[in-house]
């Protein structure tokens, strides 16, 4: 992570009124950051040194109505434009959703399963890893055939693991010194 993000998201969560819903910030601001991402013209745009403040400004405008950004994120998004920290706009963004989290005592999991998961099949996923950490888990899920069936969930250095494949391996383990 950047030298800059963390005071960026530091700055940003210290500013906003109390009840803000930082995650509807973080979705505007989320698909403004894939917008950059993926249109070379537009990063080359916004980060050109030669391209007068005023136009890239309207540009974001554009962006952050377009994707719903209220007029505080807006003002934070275009404070991002103007200190030419635009490259770093996913870093911030990441730093912000991990500062917000740790303040409100939510854990990433990481879940990679055999085979994608409906919604009801990721909330059961969801609410036994929050019941059994005793916090509230938000979830990134991969997929990997490898695991045969179940899942493996990491929180941090905690790894879980309820697959079909570390089943097997636990019954060779056991197996083996009999």
């Amino acid at each position: 992570m950047s030298r800059f993000a963390r005071p960026y998201a530091q700055a940003f969560l210290e500013t906003v009124p109390a009840g803000y819903d930082v995650e509807e910030f973080l979705a505007g601001a989320g698909s403004i950051r894939r917008a950059i991402a993926q249109d070379s013209r537009l990063k080359n745009f916004l980060t050109a040194p030669s391209v007068p403040f005023d136009a890239k400004r309207r540009v974001l405008d554009d962006l952050t109505g377009r994707a719903g950004v209220d007029e505080i994120g807006r003002r934070f998004l275009a404070l991002v434009l103007e200190n030419r920290r635009m490259l770093f706009l996913a870093e911030i963004l990441s730093a912000i959703r991990q500062a917000r989290d740790r303040a409100a005592g939510v854990v990433e999991a990481l879940v990679t399963v055999a085979a994608p998961l409906d919604e009801a099949e990721k909330v059961l996923i969801q609410e036994a890893l929050a019941r059994h950490l005793r916090r509230r888990v938000r979830m990134k899920v991969d997929v990997d055939p490898k695991i045969l069936a179940g899942f493996v969930a990491r929180v941090g250095s905690e790894l879980f693991d309820a697959s079909a494949t570390g089943a097997i391996e636990r019954f060779h383990g056991e197996a083996g010194g009999v």
